[in-house]
């Protein structure tokens, strides 16, 4: 069987522009619009040839599947077990004699960069997209503890001061007594709890009315 440099018809140290130009010129011998008018026969001969001249130039086109077609054309595969040693009838393990070919080795020790560079090229692409589903997991792990240390953590609803029976913020009705009672604030209502205080003790800035309870303890009143 041909050789994809003999269907081009080029040698196998033929460089890159050398090959598209027999390719372009194999290309325009075989192509089927020229064979259209040709026998049957010929026109299954020429749309043959057409697909082995596309098939050489997709391998010899590349440099990467150049070097691996010449690495295997030379019997490079036949090396993975044994890094390069083969043993003979005799039982004696000795070097490969292809090793000894200095085309035969730089198309090895090319095959290997491509592969090294290939694998490091995945790397590339495959690590950011890991970097950034690892920042939404730690996204989403940051928002769930957040969300359920606020929904079992209750608001401090403690009255600045003594006790006076409501909490801080509640709005609130004055009873007999005096007392305070909480009533819904879309009602009417005397007052937001500020905060409450003792003998000697003061209301908050914002307070604007002070209530003296029957304990004798001091409420501080707020606008609604």
């Amino acid at each position: 069987m041909a050789t994809h440099y003999e269907i081009l018809g080029v040698g196998p140290k033929a460089q890159h522009d050398e090959i598209r130009h027999a390719y372009l010129a194999a290309a325009r011998r075989w192509h089927p619009d020229r064979f259209g008018s040709s026998a049957p026969i010929e026109a299954k001969k020429a749309e043959a040839s057409m697909r082995r001249v596309n098939e050489a130039w997709r391998v010899l086109g590349d440099a990467s599947l150049r070097r691996r077609y010449d690495l295997e054309r030379s019997g490079g595969e036949d090396l993975s077990g044994r890094a390069g040693h083969i043993r003979t009838d005799d039982g004696i393990t000795r070097v490969d004699p292809r090793l000894l070919d200095p085309t035969f080795l730089a198309n090895r020790r090319q095959q290997q960069v491509d592969e090294i560079e290939s694998g490091h090229s995945t790397m590339l692409r495959v690590l950011p997209v890991v970097a950034f589903f690892g920042l939404l997991i730690g996204i989403f792990i940051f928002t769930a503890y957040a969300n359920g240390s606020s929904a079992t953590s209750p608001p401090d609803s403690t009255v600045p001061g003594p006790r006076i029976g409501v909490d801080a913020g509640a709005c609130v009705r004055i009873q007999s007594g005096p007392s305070l009672i909480e009533v819904p604030c879309t009602g009417t209502i005397d007052g937001r709890v500020l905060g409450a205080h003792g003998e000697g003790g003061v209301c908050p800035a914002l307070t604007i009315r002070e209530v003296v309870l029957s304990n004798g303890v001091t409420a501080c009143l707020g606008s609604a």
